[in-house]
């Protein structure tokens, strides 16, 4: 009975509420879940979470960064070679080189030739020659303390004699005047007249001279070979298998074939041994007159002689039979030298000098 007038009481309650009352509820309601939402959607914005902390909490409790896991990245790998080129640091600024038009010079070293020389300045074997009047490539044309001219670049020294003139000069070294005048090394005036001076030093570059050069044995005359005056002229008793083999070891060429050094010089020690190239007969051994030492000439009756200069001491002598790797002398530095080396050379019989190099097996 009391239940049932609760109920009753609270239904005629709800009916005295209004309507615009219910609306207001209910209003209130959507505005609270739409500032429930903002607040969300704010609490996952970078920068606008602290803030909306802050609302909550004005001093929020510290929380400890999450630390983020390394990233790791694959190996690195070549797979085929590479190449570079590195460029050396440079601290500091030069001048670049300047080309040279002068003449310079140089003081002859112990073991120097004219190629180690060419070499060493980047010229040609034969301006080292050219540019120095009077200088052949007969041994000792190089002493030890000599001092001698270094061109600019390749061609010829002329010193200007009396009666010189351009026309000649031209013929001589085979370079137009209008070359040699505007040279800058000359120093001639850029018009005209080109005056000759005797004494006067010409540069000519991509000049050439005639190369002379001494036999280092005995002169061959034209069409005698061994029969010329100096040559063991008797039979053959040694004949050679006509293949060579190198005279010393190691080997180490110091000065290779050229047209002012039909030889080819190898490093040697005083006493080192050295061997025939090939058998044969010895058709000279003794001291050259022409500087080259201790010499030994081999006739090996296939066409060819060989030649080995600058021996300490000679163990043959002319007229004896030798074989292929028998010891013939011993090396070392007499003659006109600068240090100690053997010059072989290899000529046909009675004629003109030849490369070894081609006829030798490779170098070991």
């Amino acid at each position: 009975m009391h239940l049932r007038r609760f109920f009753a009481a609270c239904l005629q309650g709800f009916r005295s509420v209004t309507r615009k009352t219910v609306l207001l509820w209910v209003g209130l309601f959507g505005l609270g879940v739409l500032v429930g939402a903002l607040l969300l959607t704010a609490w996952r914005l970078p920068g606008v979470s602290s803030w909306a902390l802050s609302m909550i909490d004005p001093e929020p409790t510290p929380t400890p960064e999450a630390t983020a896991a390394p990233v790791r990245l694959p190996a690195f790998e070549v797979s085929q070679a590479q190449q570079a080129l590195i460029r050396s640091l440079i601290l500091h600024t030069e001048r670049p080189e300047r080309p040279r038009f002068q003449i310079m010079k140089y003081t002859i070293q112990q073991n120097d030739t004219p190629w180690s020389i060419a070499e060493k300045f980047g010229l040609a074997i034969e301006s080292i020659l050219w540019g120095n009047e009077g200088m052949s490539a007969n041994a000792g044309s190089l002493q030890v303390g000599q001092v001698i001219n270094i061109l600019p670049e390749d061609g010829v020294l002329h010193t200007v004699q009396e009666g010189d003139t351009w026309e000649k000069i031209e013929y001589l070294h085979g370079v137009a005047m209008r070359e040699i005048v505007a040279y800058p090394g000359n120093q001639f005036p850029e018009e005209p007249p080109y005056e000759l001076v005797p004494g006067q030093k010409l540069i000519i570059p991509g000049g050439r001279n005639p190369i002379v050069w001494q036999d280092p044995g005995p002169q061959v005359i034209p069409g005698k070979g061994r029969q010329s005056p100096g040559f063991y002229s008797g039979p053959l008793i040694g004949v050679g298998m006509g293949f060579y083999i190198w005279p010393v070891q190691p080997v180490r060429i110091t000065q290779p074939y050229w047209a002012g050094h039909p030889a080819i010089d190898i490093d040697t020690y005083t006493g080192q041994p050295v061997f025939a190239a090939d058998s044969g007969t010895v058709i000279f051994s003794g001291m050259s007159e022409a500087g080259y030492g201790n010499l030994v000439i081999i006739d090996h009756g296939t066409g060819y002689w060989t030649y080995y200069a600058h021996n300490d001491v000679n163990y043959v002598s002319a007229g004896q039979a030798v074989l292929q790797g028998q010891q013939i002398a011993e090396s070392g530095n007499t003659g006109n030298s600068t240090g100690d080396h053997l010059d072989f050379r290899i000529r046909v019989a009675g004629g003109a000098f030849i490369d070894p190099t081609p006829l030798l097996p490779p170098a070991p």
